[in-house]
């Protein structure tokens, strides 16, 4: 009697914000999105949201290959927009690898500009650097008719609550309210109501991801790292350190709750400590290509050992493992 052949594996993908760290996802899904795996829905907040909805237009326009083709042309055209930006490495740190940018120039320039002015003393009230971009690579139709659920989260600035968008919502204005840093620019307004960074109340949405897939295992794509080797002691490594634990404490939360339920679904996780954990805040901003690949290459790195360990796991346990979730 012939065996029947076995399931493929079924993910729903979780993608956590970072700004310019998005590029490890990128890494992360590209590498994922070349095994023969069966995709049923995407989250994500702030930079992940981004990724997730060029992963979902993509999808429909060629499968994984037309995701992956996606992902690649839209951080392609980042690194483009973000070439005159301040926040640049030096030529040695390019060449050697060293990303960390707190005490680059530029990022003194930033640094005091966010301190003693706000976005609505500097900019017009639609300005966003990635908004012409967004308006180019962004296709409704294309989202609705992927066949892939999508969650995109942003907050509420005058209530404090968590809103969703879904695939038959997400256009340009709900990219930029999920990313918007409120340090950096304008709340953005949807149906009369201000929106800032999703990350600060679903980094990445989980809850509606699993609800909205069920059956499927989650797998969470986190670029903030959970760990720290060291108590950070100078103030770019406190506020570094500060804002790890800020954007990764909803994600820990809501892990921990659904790993609780009865029917927990099955959770796996890719993260970026081993890679990002020296990186400073700063660097989030930094869109230098060199920098963009590096950031890419690691998360191909982190999720093709993913792959290696875990991925005949899917269907049959969870695999997430972190100190953080102890």
């Amino acid at each position: 009697m012939l065996a029947l052949p076995r399931p493929k594996p079924t993910l729903a993908l979780a993608l956590q914000g970072g700004g310019a760290h998005g590029a490890f996802t990128w890494g992360v899904l590209d590498r994922l999105l070349e095994e023969d795996i069966r995709l049923v829905g995407v989250s994500g907040a702030s930079a992940g949201a981004m990724n997730a909805t060029m992963l979902v237009q993509g999808w429909a326009r060629g499968g994984r290959d037309g995701a992956r083709a996606e992902l690649a042309n839209f951080w392609e055209r980042v690194s483009a927009a973000g070439r005159l930006g301040p926040i640049r490495p030096s030529v040695t740190g390019r060449l050697l690898g060293r990303w960390n940018v707190d005490h680059a120039p530029g990022t003194h320039l930033v640094d005091w500009a966010r301190r003693w002015v706000t976005p609505y003393q500097t900019q017009a009230a639609d300005f966003h650097p990635l908004r012409g971009l967004l308006a180019e690579m962004v296709e409704p139709e294309l989202i609705r008719r992927s066949g892939l659920r999508l969650f995109v989260s942003a907050t509420n600035v005058r209530t404090g609550a968590l809103r969703l968008f879904d695939e038959t919502e997400v256009q340009v204005d709900h990219l930029l309210a999920s990313a918007c840093l409120p340090h950096l620019f304008r709340a953005v307004r949807i149906d009369g109501q201000e929106y800032w960074d999703g990350g600060y109340l679903a980094n990445p949405p989980l809850s509606p991801l699993a609800e909205a897939c069920p059956g499927a295992d989650l797998m969470v794509v986190a670029i903030n790292p959970f760990t720290c080797a060291t108590t950070p002691e100078d103030p770019a490594g406190i506020a570094a350190r500060l804002n790890q634990i800020t954007f990764n404490a909803a994600l820990l939360q809501e892990m921990r709750c659904l790993s609780a339920l009865p029917d927990a679904p099955r959770l796996h996780l890719i993260g970026a400590d081993e890679h990002l954990q020296d990186l400073g805040l700063y660097s989030k901003l930094m869109t230098d290509w060199s920098f963009l690949n590096w950031l890419r290459d690691a998360g191909r790195e982190a999720a093709g050992r993913w792959v290696e360990e875990n991925l005949g796991r899917v269907g049959v346990e969870g695999t997430a493992r972190s100190p953080a979730l102890a």
